[in-house]
């Protein structure tokens, strides 16, 4: 059994690919995900699901979707399960091999690949990207969903900076530029990005090419917040502009601790 809620929410058990029927469920389903194999109050499960109003019978509906979700479970066949939704006095429990919840092997590699270098790290750093399918919990209303959304989105574009780094120390800038260049289009003020591709273009001979992307997220960080970029990225751009060694890179933002997010 696996558990994915890096995109859609969805279970693989026995080459099957499984989904909650209701999107509260799902809800259910990734709430207990996020803080797997820790009891999770039934107060605060229920304040994930339906906010800080929560209907009159929501007891009880979490209960029907709790028995749903059990027998999603329930439907590896022969399969032996490897996850259990348990229940605790005044609690809920999703008991799990860690590793088995995409989420969490995504952490797991990170903070890793934190503690390891060269070729080490490049491997880690590949693999949790590749576990990435989109923004996590994909689908799944309300606001305590979208600040998880928002967590781990920020998470990802800071595993995605390490990556490019790491590949650009291997030798293997060319690799980076695509990816970067595309999600630097999608989040034109994310600084650590634009940095990210100027440094992959700098290390593959394309210098000039560089220097505009400098220029772009200028214009645009001037045009829609009104401010110039920040010290790093001025200190990239000064460095190209004389033929200087780049600057360190500083280190990306710590990892966000999901199960704090309110």
């Amino acid at each position: 059994m696996y558990l994915r809620v890096l995109g859609l929410v969805e279970l693989r058990i026995d080459g099957r690919t499984l989904v909650a029927r209701r999107p509260q469920q799902a809800a259910v389903l990734a709430a207990l995900a996020v803080d797997a194999n820790r009891p999770l109050r039934t107060e605060a499960l229920i304040a994930r699901i339906w906010g800080e109003q929560p209907p009159e019978r929501a007891r009880r509906t979490l209960h029907t979707h709790i028995s749903g979700l059990r027998r999603l479970l329930e439907q590896g066949g022969g399969e032996r399960t490897t996850a259990q939704l348990l229940r605790r006095p005044g609690c809920y429990l999703l008991e799990v091999d860690a590793d088995c919840v995409d989420l969490h092997r995504f952490q797991r590699l990170t903070d890793t690949a934190a503690d390891r270098t060269g070729d080490e790290r490049v491997m880690l750093l590949r693999a949790a990207m590749r576990l990435w399918r989109g923004d996590a919990l994909a689908g799944v209303p309300g606001d305590w969903a979208q600040r998880v959304r928002e967590a781990y989105r920020q998470h990802y574009l800071g595993t995605v900076v390490n990556w490019a780094q790491a590949e650009v120390v291997a030798g293997n800038a060319d690799t980076v530029i695509g990816p970067l260049t595309l999600l630097a289009g999608e989040y034109p003020l994310t600084e650590s990005l634009a940095g990210a591709l100027m440094r992959a273009l700098h290390a593959a001979g394309r210098g000039a090419d560089a220097l505009d992307q400098y220029a772009r997220t200028r214009r645009r960080l001037v045009d829609e917040l009104g401010v110039e970029p920040g010290p790093d990225l001025r200190a990239v751009n000064a460095a190209i502009l004389r033929g200087e060694p780049l600057p360190a890179r500083p280190g990306a933002p710590d990892a966000p601790i999901l199960s704090s997010v309110p």
